[in-house]
């Protein structure tokens, strides 16, 4: 009897002691809103997901370019695709003839894009106006502390970059050894690289006598070429020629050159890549051509090893503070509904290794310092000073664009001799006002 009213007695105690159990504040407390985060120890390792792997995403991408950079850009894409397979990419291409109107025209034209590969140039004047994502977080790594300062000086507004740089394409003249060292200087020595003011001087009337008609190569529709050319043949930075603070120029070193030139009739040779422009600069049938850096690698390259030793490259434009760059960024379009995609997509197609891949197919020049460091055979832009290109850091203007079409409408002006020489600056000012009053 005694057992079994004992056994009875620790049943009761053990469903008390259960009850009190469940009834205490341990068993209701609430559930952690954040779970712990991981210990730097553990960060390696699982792989963290990109946000926009969360979900597929799409982006359509704009390239203005030419088709051979378009197929090298498809290429690329397509294997970065394998690295992200939730995000698909549809690139369409612009060719730059038919690119130019779409600037003024954005919100039409880029309707439905996410993404664009523009001129660099453009990339303030899009920000401005309120067309552009800013891009700061598609810059991985030390990708932003990399960047030359003149160049990323185009992208950069209101102290946010608005655009990642994918390449420069620097403006130089080509010149036929043969007819420059047969021009002679003051002194009866032979006209060489590097000319100083005084060749630029007597360069002209040296031509003139020659009776060349037309013996420079240059795209006169292209401003970029015409400013590159009036920088090298007045001594002025291209930017100061642009901002109008070149002053009344025509009174020093171009002016012999530059009227020999307008008194050339009908259009300029335009610098082409077939093999006949090559072998009419070669056998001396120009003295000069302006073109862009990749254009003039690609061309020489093509001559036989007699024929190109018979041309220079002239980069001394590059020592100035500032030379047009002429490159192209990829810019992130502000209505677009994937914007970490699309700043993954421009930083996985902006690495070091794809950027020399590109000079190597397309002779077009990386953004990034380390490039130059460590590849050689690269233009030695890395030894610049900070007061050379690509370093040095210029005002550039949301207006530049339009101020290159106002110059290209300038030139036109000229070589139809419907404006003098003499009268130039002073036109040019016009123009400014006029742009400034009305932009």
């Amino acid at each position: 009897m005694f057992n079994v009213t004992r056994r009875k007695s620790v049943v009761v105690l053990m469903l008390l002691m259960l009850a009190l159990l469940l009834t205490s504040p341990w068993a209701s407390a609430p559930v952690p809103e954040e779970v712990p985060q991981r210990s730097p120890e553990d960060a390696g390792d699982t792989a963290v997901e990109p946000a926009f792997a969360e979900r597929p995403a799409s982006l359509e991408i704009k390239i203005i370019s030419d088709e051979t950079a378009f197929r090298l850009l498809e290429r690329q894409s397509d294997q970065l695709a394998r690295l992200h397979p939730d995000m698909h990419v549809e690139l369409t291409r612009l060719d730059p003839a038919d690119g130019a109107g779409l600037l003024e025209d954005w919100r039409h034209g880029a309707e439905g894009t996410d993404v664009a590969l523009v001129p660099s140039a453009w990339v303030k004047r899009l920000a401005v106006r309120g067309d552009l994502l800013t891009a700061d977080a598609a810059f991985e790594g030390d990708a932003l502390s990399q960047q030359f300062d003149g160049i990323k000086a185009q992208a950069k507004w209101n102290g946010f970059m608005w655009g990642v740089p994918h390449h420069l394409d620097p403006y130089v003249i080509v010149w036929n050894r043969a007819r420059l060292s047969a021009l002679a200087r003051p002194d009866g020595s032979a006209m060489t690289l590097p000319l100083s003011g005084m060749d630029w001087t007597v360069l002209g009337a040296g031509l003139a006598q020659q009776n060349a008609r037309q013996w420079l190569a240059i795209d006169e529709a292209d401003p970029g070429a015409l400013l590159a050319w009036l920088s090298a043949a007045t001594g002025m930075r291209s930017e100061r020629l642009l901002l109008g603070e070149a002053g009344d120029w025509t009174a020093g070193q171009a002016v012999s050159l530059m009227e020999t030139l307008g008194a050339t009739a009908g259009p300029l040779p335009r610098p082409v890549s077939d093999a006949s422009f090559w072998q009419a600069l070669a056998s001396g049938q120009y003295a000069a051509a302006v073109m862009r850096q990749s254009a003039a690698a690609e061309g020489i390259a093509e001559l036989g090893r007699n024929e190109a030793a018979g041309l220079s490259i002239d980069r001394s434009g590059w020592n100035k503070p500032y030379t047009f760059d002429a490159g192209a960024s990829f810019v992130i379009d502000a209505r677009t509904e994937e914007k970490e995609a699309a700043k993954a997509w421009i930083a996985g197609m902006t690495t070091e290794p794809l950027q020399l891949d590109n000079y190597a197919a397309l002779g077009v020049l990386p953004v990034y310092r380390s490039a130059y460091a460590a590849h050689h055979e690269l233009p030695a832009l890395s030894a610049q000073s900070g007061q050379q290109f690509p370093n040095w850091e210029p005002n550039a203007a949301p207006d530049w664009p339009r101020r290159m079409e106002k110059l290209r409408s300038l030139w036109s002006e000229w070589r139809q001799g419907r404006l003098a020489l003499a009268d130039w600056p002073s036109r040019w000012s016009e123009l400014l006002a006029d742009l400034e009053l009305h932009d």
